[in-house]
């Protein structure tokens, strides 16, 4: 018996509490999961998990020995790693998961260089907009926005989301141009529907912010959707600014309110807490973060309050 492999099989399938999640990720059939367990489970020759037709839980000798197979797996990583790092290589398989806008506009961009430098990295990328149990489904890296919360995460920063006010030039053309945040309510306006109170814009003069409740024409719960009914003509919305990398270039679209302060969020790296950190997110984190470095929309680079 391979026995860290049996110990990394346990680990996940302890972690999705599911043989056939653990099945998926390892590319194999359930069977083989669950022939493996047993295996180690009479190599050890004690119960790790009780099985029910509706649950997987741990046995009490389960829960302490995934703490042994978990300490096993990262010495055994570990040990590789700097093997391997001796040599400045980067290789394994990466898994990380970011929005769908995010990734598509500043991510999948950028693969071709980093695929360049990093030959024998590969990237399994999961699109998702909610923030996930990144243990749980067993992924190395997340791009979060804000504050992260969960205290089992390490946060890297790699720049800025900064909001703004946009509409296309042609509907200001035909719809004239606010010149105060309270004139919103004489517009169409753009309302990402995926936040609570999205219909409420936050402006900040000499310290003071107010909110303004807008007249909203179109709410949607997708960026990339209401991207394109800015692009198109709709009306107007308060976005970050990385949904538009053109924006600067881009002469049909116009910025309004400059001189109001707009939120702005952190946007971080996030992994899971480990005893040493892998090659292979080291150096995903170092790529984002020069990259990102040198974009005016992810940075202090704007030209805006």
């Amino acid at each position: 018996m391979d026995i860290i492999a049996a110990f990394r099989t346990f680990v996940r399938v302890a972690e999705t509490e599911s043989f056939s999640a653990a099945a998926r990720e390892f590319h194999v059939g359930q069977p083989a999961v669950s022939k493996q367990i047993a295996a180690l489970e009479d190599y050890l020759g004690e119960r790790l998990l009780q099985r029910s037709t509706r649950s997987l839980t741990l046995t009490d000798e389960g829960v302490e020995f995934l703490g042994y197979a978990r300490a096993a797996i990262e010495a055994v990583d570990e040990a590789v790693e700097q093997s391997r790092g001796r040599e400045g290589h980067v290789t394994g398989v990466l898994r990380m998961t970011a929005s769908a806008s995010f990734a598509r506009m500043h991510l999948v961009p950028r693969l071709r260089l980093l695929g360049a430098r990093y030959p024998d990295l590969r990237i399994d990328l999961i699109l998702q907009d909610s923030i996930v149990d990144m243990v749980g489904q067993g992924l190395d890296l997340a791009i979060r926005f804000g504050e992260p919360q969960e205290p089992n995460l390490i946060a890297r920063r790699l720049g800025t989301m900064r909001m703004i006010v946009i509409a296309s030039k042609a509907y200001l053309d035909r719809w004239g141009r606010p010149q105060k945040p309270e004139d919103l309510k004489d517009h169409n306006c753009l309302v990402f529907g995926g936040i609570p109170e999205g219909d409420q814009w936050p402006f900040t003069e000499d310290g003071q912010t107010r909110q303004i409740g807008v007249n909203w024409r179109l709410r949607m719960n997708n960026s990339d959707a209401l991207r394109q009914a800015v692009l198109s003509g709709l009306g107007i919305a308060m976005m970050p600014s990385w949904l538009f990398p053109d924006l600067w270039e881009n002469e049909t679209l116009e910025t309004l309110f400059d001189d109001y302060e707009k939120p702005s969020f952190s946007m971080h790296a996030v992994y899971p807490s480990r005893r040493y950190t892998p090659a292979k997110v080291r150096a995903m984190i170092e790529f984002l973060q020069h990259e990102i470095s040198l974009d005016p929309t992810m940075t202090g680079g704007l030209g805006l309050v």
